[in-house]
C-alpha cells in the first residue's frame, strides 16, 4: 500500500492526471498513480492536498516517465493546508535554471511558437517545482487553450507553457461563463487575468510551480507543460 499526498492533478481530456508525492529519507519524491489499464484517471472526485491510499502494483517505467506506478482501490485519509502542501513540494523534485528542470536542456519549437520540449531519452524525470518570480497569462487561443509565461529564479523563461491544471482551467472556464450570463460587453477575460489575477499570484509569498512532461509526440518529443500553479484560484477571486 502506497499513501500519497495528492499535488497535481491536470486535465488530460477526456480524463484527469494525477501526482502526489511520498515522504523519503531526505524530502519527498513524485509519484504517478495510474489506472491498470489507462494513464488517465476518468474519475477522480479528490481534490489536491487530500491524503490518499492506493493499492501499488509494480510497472514498467518509460523514460522519463520514470515516476509511473499502477494504483488501485484509492481511499481518502486525511488532508493538509495547501500551504503545507506547497511546503512538502519545495522538499520534492525542484529546479531553479532550466537545465535543473528535467537534467537537459528543453528545446524550442521549429515552429516558432517558443513552446519548449525535451528528448525523452534525455530527461531524467517527467516532473519538477520551481519557484516563479513573473506570470503571464496569454488567452490567444481561449477558449480552450490558456498559455503561460514563467519567470524563473535563473532569470530564465518559459514563454509557451500549455496551462492544464484542473482548478486554474475550471476557474477560468466559470468566470468565462459569469462573464457571458451578465453580458457585460466591456469585459474581457484576458485583461481580467493580466491586471487582477496576474496580480495576486506574483505577489504571494506562496507562488510555485510544477512543470510536467507529456507523453512522447511521435516518440521524439516530451512538451512541457504547467501541471500545477500556487497559489490556487480561490472564490474572492471571482
Amino acid at each position: 500500500m502506497t499513501e500519497l499526498l495528492i499535488s497535481d492533478i491536470t486535465r488530460m481530456q477526456p480524463g484527469y492526471c494525477v501526482i502526489g508525492i511520498e515522504p523519503t529519507a531526505t524530502g519527498f519524491r513524485s509519484v504517478r498513480p495510474i489506472p491498470p489499464s489507462s494513464h488517465r484517471w476518468f474519475r477522480f472526485p479528490f481534490r489536491r492536498a487530500d491524503k490518499l491510499s492506493f493499492d501499488s502494483i509494480d510497472t514498467p517505467r518509460t523514460q522519463p516517465h520514470y515516476e509511473d506506478q499502477v494504483g488501485a482501490n484509492h481511499r481518502k485519509v486525511s488532508s493538509v493546508t495547501e500551504r503545507e502542501l506547497i511546503q512538502c513540494l519545495k522538499k520534492a523534485e525542484v529546479g531553479r535554471t532550466l537545465k535543473e528542470l528535467f537534467g537537459c536542456s528543453p528545446r524550442l519549437s521549429w515552429a516558432g511558437s517558443q513552446a519548449a520540449y525535451v528528448i525523452p531519452d534525455e530527461a531524467k524525470r517527467s516532473i519538477c517545482g520551481c519557484t516563479l518570480t513573473s506570470i503571464r497569462l496569454s488567452f490567444e487561443f481561449y477558449p480552450p487553450k490558456v498559455r503561460v509565461a514563467l519567470g524563473l529564479e535563473s532569470g530564465e523563461t518559459l514563454a509557451n507553457l500549455p496551462l492544464v491544471d484542473r482548478d486554474w482551467n475550471d476557474f477560468i472556464d466559470e468566470t468565462a461563463r459569469k462573464a457571458r450570463n451578465n453580458s457585460d460587453p466591456n469585459f474581457k477575460i484576458g485583461d481580467y487575468f493580466g491586471h487582477f489575477i496576474e496580480e495576486r499570484v506574483a505577489s504571494s509569498p506562496y507562488r510555485f510551480a510544477r512543470i510536467g512532461l507529456a507523453r512522447p509526440y511521435g516518440g521524439r518529443k516530451c512538451w512541457l507543460m504547467l501541471d500545477s500553479l500556487f497559489p490556487l484560484p480561490r472564490l474572492d477571486y471571482q
